[in-house]
């Protein structure tokens, strides 16, 4: 993994999330599902990091 993927992971996850706030009712189950996998993408890239 580079920096540059991180990187990508981390804005998907912040636009993700943008829209799970704009939209709380909306049935977003992907949505809801991709950021679960990009949040444990990410945690274990600096997990294992440090």
């Amino acid at each position: 993994m580079t920096d540059a993927s991180i990187g990508a992971w981390e804005s998907e996850l912040h636009a993700l999330l943008e829209k799970l706030r704009s939209h709380p009712s909306a049935e977003l189950a992907e949505e809801r599902l991709r950021v679960v996998v990009l949040e444990k993408l990410i945690a274990d890239y600096y997990r294992a990091r440090d």
